[in-house]
């Protein structure tokens, strides 16, 4: 699909928005409107962006894990919420598949200072400056969740389990490898989702660092998880209630609960022989 196209269609989504919301929020859309256009015109490396069919408050977000870090090769989807007064007051961010990271709470939401309320926190130690400001916006917000990825803040820990995996892996890579194989084990398992959505991840340098113009599943992941808590008996019902839940763009073919199902379960057990770690759940995704 087209710039021109993804234009045409964000228009009638923001028109829609417009006409059904209180005028009072209308500066927020004119905003989000705007930031949205930039992210098209001139997209972030690494990220694929996409208001919510329904809702201009709340983007879609895929994330690539960058070349040559601990998190190369995974592909990470969130949800971007914004409030009625943004600019004025930060986003929520939660990441919908499932995360093993120092500053990313167990239920996806992630603590990170740019997205906390404006003003200094005493309690905190956190300054003006490191906080939320109508200055900041969704590009920079993006730039911050990589570099949250990449640099994890271990002083005030949002999963302390997985802060102590990550000090002791810095430690002693060789010896206390429990960190990086949750990692690898998740990555695989983003991998499989991703191909099933036809989205490509980037493995280079050079692939990372080009423009993704292709546009993100617009459905919700709930029926994922659902799935997921399903016990196997439950196969026969998964197809027929898939086509109303998870569908892809036009370009993509209909993926069924059970194509899940068969890409997952072909992972785990893949990973299962080669690692007797992960003593973390097995959720692809995590509700809202």
């Amino acid at each position: 699909m087209t710039n021109s196209s993804h234009h045409h269609d964000h228009q009638r989504l923001y028109n829609t928005s417009v006409t059904s919301t209180d005028p009072h929020q209308h500066g927020s859309l004119k905003v989000l409107k705007n930031e949205l256009s930039d992210l098209i015109k001139d997209p972030p490396e690494g990220f694929i962006v996409e208001p919510d069919q329904n809702d201009f408050f709340t983007w879609n977000v895929g994330i690539f894990g960058a070349p040559n870090t601990l998190f190369a090769g995974g592909y990470y989807k969130a949800l971007l919420k914004f409030p009625v007064d943004y600019p004025y007051r930060p986003p929520k961010l939660k990441f919908l598949s499932d995360m093993w990271h120092p500053n990313v709470y167990t239920d996806g939401q992630i603590c990170i200072s740019i997205l906390h309320e404006p003003g200094e926190d005493e309690r905190s130690g956190e300054q003006a400056c490191e906080r939320w400001s109508v200055v900041q916006n969704v590009r920079s917000i993006l730039l911050s969740i990589i570099s949250m990825l990449n640099e994890p803040n271990i002083s005030s820990p949002a999963n302390i389990d997985a802060s102590i995996d990550y000090r002791k892996y810095k430690d002693d890579p060789i010896n206390n490898r429990t960190y990086k194989e949750k990692l690898d084990r998740l990555i695989e398992k983003s991998k499989a989702i991703a191909k099933l959505e036809g989205i490509e991840i980037p493995q280079t340098v050079e692939e990372y660092t080009k423009r993704f113009d292709k546009k993100l599943s617009l459905k919700t992941n709930d029926d994922v998880q659902d799935y997921l808590n399903d016990d196997d008996d439950d196969d026969d019902d998964d197809d027929e209630q898939s086509e109303d839940n998870y569908s892809q763009s036009s370009r993509i073919k209909l993926i069924t609960n059970s194509d899940i199902k068969l890409a997952i379960k072909s992972t785990i057990k893949s990973n299962n022989n080669n690692n007797s770690s992960g003593d973390y759940n097995d959720h692809l995704y995590t509700k809202w």
